[in-house]
């Protein structure tokens, strides 16, 4: 059952055979060729073309040098809606389509060139929202233009969206969701399939026009009698006159390890729903740790197939880009958080457990460090749209430039400076990473460099960072907080220098931060929250080699402690 949705998307590419003579051409899991690239010969043209599966289809065409062109599909009474792409100016187009021919009817579009792929469902979580680093800056509309929305074709929203945002991304053939809980999850009593029901049908996607499916936050481990609930309530949603031509959308852990949900599972595949399934992969202490980790997620995919046969094609695989505090997968500071994401992608779009995925979509921007938000857009182009099979990012994963970044081994590879006798050292405490926001609960972070300031004099520990890129740029993060009074809601006074290269301040920021509401330890809780600074530098190297020198600059008798000293290249806007 084909969802009624349309969507657009294009890039400049080289000429190739005319379009209509080229055969499909898998590049990727999840990509296909549908139309080879080639010139448009004349003023008009059309293009048939066979879509392998119910989805999305990519369009595009060269920047033209007047007027955009004309383009239809098949018997639509609207054209398609053009998105230029910001970096390149060509014409793109994302469209979901029926399994089966179809034919783009083009008018004004000599010269140019025309490419169509199918692409998986690329999904974007969520908008509106802010980051918890308000130094980030918003994730604006105006952000979403620049960075977003040329790579996506799904938006998930769980708020009120501006009226002119929403009418833009439909005219444009582009997907809404809308969130929604899954009534009773918390309780150990069943709830009602009434109250399920009822929560369901208030939701946008059944009262307004416009949206493209509900999406339910998450079906995990839970009774029989949970099960039955929502069952019966999502079958009386799919009866809903507003619900329907809808999708539901069921976030979702293993569904296959218990009957019950196992069954519901299947009753969603016979419904033509889909599953998106939540792989959120904390950092692995070396790249072996780190593959192990994506292949327990190859593995269970394979249980999954095995336990639903065709589970792929009604499948969104959701990876997590929580990558900045106060909740976040980057939680050893000596591996590129990058490269771990990258590795992810090129598992999902290449290895033979994941062929024929649906979807791919990252949780959450909320919890997203704005450049690995911006980074994650550029893989789900290179793969997804691209269709690309080689790496992305061929960096190492272990950080080569800086050792002991937690100070787990104390002050190796550091020199400490004490500006008076016994003024610095290292520190342990426990929950001081979990209260800082590492996911998932871990010792590691539990160690970290303390100081307390003596006099005029700061003090400093200093470390030469090693095997840097001439040219290249590098953030410094950090995570500090006064140990002596971790309630207090101010930013700790600790600078950060790079010595023999050049300081790009407007990337730099220090931003204070409570902790999440559900990391608790000792007496901080959702109520009485510890405070961090989570702090960041950017510099741009000049040599292979450079000081890395950080400081505390507060009042006299003050204490800072502080870890995860994080460098990495960064990835400039």
């Amino acid at each position: 059952m084909l969802r009624t949705c349309l969507a657009i998307g294009i890039a400049i590419s080289q000429l190739a055979v005319p379009a209509s003579q080229a055969e499909p051409r898998r590049l990727n899991n999840v990509a296909t060729q549908l139309v080879g690239v080639g010139a448009v010969a004349g003023n008009a043209e059309t293009v048939d073309f066979a879509n392998p599966r119910d989805g999305w289809v990519f369009i595009r065409a060269g920047k033209p040098a007047g007027a955009e062109p004309r383009a239809v599909i098949d018997a639509a009474e609207s054209a398609l809606v053009w998105r230029a792409h910001p970096r390149n100016g060509a014409l793109e187009a994302m469209v979901k389509l029926a399994a089966g021919p179809h034919q783009l009817r083009l008018e004004g579009a000599r010269r140019l060139t025309v490419d169509v792929r199918a692409i998986p469902e690329i999904a974007y979580c969520y908008y509106p929202t802010k980051p918890h680093i308000a130094s980030y800056g918003p994730y604006d509309w105006a952000y979403m233009e620049k960075y977003v929305l040329p790579d996506v074709n799904t938006i998930v929203t769980r708020s009120e969206v501006d009226p002119d945002q929403f009418a833009q991304w439909v005219r444009e053939g582009r997907q809404w969701l809308s969130n929604a809980s899954l009534p009773g999850l918390s309780s150990e009593m069943p709830p009602s399939p009434d109250e399920v029901y009822a929560y369901w049908a208030e939701n946008p996607v059944v009262t307004k026009p416009g949206f493209g499916g509900l999406i339910v936050d998450e079906f995990i481990g839970a009774s029989e009698g949970h099960y039955a609930a929502w069952a019966e309530a999502w079958g009386r949603l799919h009866d809903t006159p507003g619900f329907g031509g809808k999708t539901f959308y069921a976030w979702c852990g293993n569904m296959w390890d218990e009957p019950h949900s196992l069954e519901f599972a299947k009753k969603l595949s016979e419904k033509d729903d889909l599953f998106v399934w939540e792989q959120y992969l904390r950092e692995g202490s070396d790249e072996q740790d780190a593959r192990e980790r994506i292949d327990r997620c190859k593995s269970q995919f394979a249980k999954w197939k095995q336990e639903l046969p065709g589970v792929e094609q009604k499948m969104v695989l959701c990876l997590g880009y929580l990558s900045a505090p106060p909740e976040s997968l980057n939680l050893n500071p000596s591996a590129d958080y990058h490269v771990y994401l990258d590795m992810q992608f090129h598992a999902l779009t290449t290895a033979p457990e994941f062929d024929g995925l649906y979807g791919v979509m990252e949780y959450m921007a909320d919890y997203a460090d704005e450049e690995s938000l911006r980074y994650a857009q550029k893989l789900f182009r290179h793969y997804c749209i691209e269709g690309n099979t080689a790496r992305f990012n061929n960096d190492p994963y272990l950080l080569p430039h800086l050792k002991n970044a937690d100070f787990a081994d104390g002050f190796d590879h550091w020199r400490a400076e004490p500006a008076a006798e016994g003024s610095v050292e290292t520190r342990n405490m426990k929950g001081f990473s979990w209260l800082q926001g590492r996911y998932p609960k871990t010792k590691q972070g539990d160690t970290f460099c303390w100081m307390k300031r003596a006099g005029e004099k700061p003090n400093r520990v200093l470390q030469s960072l090693q095997q840097l890129t001439p040219g290249r740029t590098y953030s410094v993060k950090a995570i500090s907080a006064d140990p002596a009074r971790l309630d207090a809601q101010k930013a700790t006074p600790l600078n950060i220098e790079v010595a023999g290269a050049e300081m790009l301040p407007q990337f730099g920021f220090s931003f204070a931060y409570p902790s999440c509401y559900s990391h608790e330890s000792g007496p901080y809780s959702s109520q009485n929250p510890a405070w961090f600074t989570f702090h960041r530098a950017v510099f741009r190297a000049s040599a292979p080699a450079a000081e890395l020198i950080i400081n505390d600059n507060g009042d006299p008798g003050a204490e800072t402690a502080f870890n995860f000293v994080e460098v990495q290249p960064f990835v400039e806007p």
